[in-house]
């Protein structure tokens, strides 16, 4: 579908089809995430471009434990970390002060999403209430709304974007040393972090968008930081992460800022083991097996065992 049919269909009033709610916010001190907003999306744009929403789309109750129909008992509180499943994502905004209340969604302006309807399909959703109106507005609107458990808003909003436009952009790495941040413009797409971009590739099985967040994940790693995002627990959980950046290691291995920071990561491993540093080991295994390759044929010898 092309953005001239989205566009005609909004100068109509024909509502879009799907409300999308995701957390946006950590809270370190609770050791949850919070702060639920709220995504719209036409469906056919999103089953045109992505199998897995023609999928979910199709089905009358999500099929996914990570995604459920949105009741209004959702609003209550949020989710554990371990529940969200990723509790290092930089695209989770950090909690500062006291916390908004979650008793209400908020959308991307100074809005309200007021609803008492629990039904999984609403055929009239009491819509936005504008408090900037001497009246309350209503608007009626025939939509399905879905809980999105396991993913940052702002990652969600990013993988709709592409999926309207084909367009997509980055924020740097977290462990990037940056005197100026990038920003999100209403004049451009919006900005997510490109390893959270992969993991929602992954989830989706959107092959073209893996490799796009993998190559942004390649061109942001220096001396300065390949250590940093060995470390984390997204390399662990995706072999192709490990493997790009234990090459970006080895190509980096006799740099000054490696050389030197290089045996802090090694007794991290060991002291560490399986369960705090899991991919520790086969960082080491592939690390020797890319110097073994670079021995001159002669030396090597592939048939040598330790002794028990």
């Amino acid at each position: 579908m092309s953005m001239g049919t989205v566009l005609r269909k909004s100068l109509i009033g024909e509502p879009l089809n799907t409300q999308f709610y995701l957390f946006s916010t950590r809270s370190k001190r609770e050791g949850n995430v919070t702060n639920l907003r709220l995504l719209f999306a036409d469906n056919e744009v999103l089953t045109a471009g992505s199998e897995y929403f023609s999928g979910l789309l199709s089905e009358k109750a999500p099929n996914n434990f990570n995604l459920a129909e949105f009741q209004d008992h959702h609003r209550q509180g949020g989710i554990s970390l371990a529940e969200y499943g990723y509790a290092s994502d930089s695209d989770l905004d950090e909690e500062e002060g006291k916390e908004e209340s979650n008793e209400t969604v908020q959308d991307d302006g100074n809005f309200e999403l007021c609803t008492n309807v629990s039904v999984e399909q609403m055929p009239q959703t009491p819509s936005i209430k504008d408090f900037n109106t001497p009246e309350v507005q209503h608007r009626t609107i025939s939509s399905r709304r879905v809980l999105v458990t396991d993913t940052a808003f702002k990652t969600w909003q990013t993988l709709l974007y592409y999926l309207y436009t084909s367009e997509i952009d980055f924020a740097p790495l977290r462990s990037q040393a940056s005197s100026t941040t990038k920003q999100s413009s209403l004049n451009g797409p919006p900005l997510c972090s490109p390893k959270s971009m992969y993991r929602l590739a992954c989830k989706i099985g959107h092959d073209e968008l893996q490799t796009t967040a993998l190559a942004a994940i390649r061109s942001s790693l220096t001396e300065y930081n390949v250590l940093q995002e060995l470390s984390s627990s997204l390399t662990s959980s995706f072999p192709a992460i490990l493997e790009m950046e234990v090459e970006n290691l080895f190509q980096q291995i006799a740099t000054p800022t490696v050389t030197k920071v290089f045996p802090t990561l090694v007794q991290k491993i060991v002291s560490g083991g399986s369960t705090e540093f899991p991919h520790g080991a086969e960082i080491l295994i592939k690390l020797h097996e890319k110097m073994l390759k670079q021995l001159p044929r002669g030396r090597r010898n592939e048939n040598y065992v330790f002794d028990e």
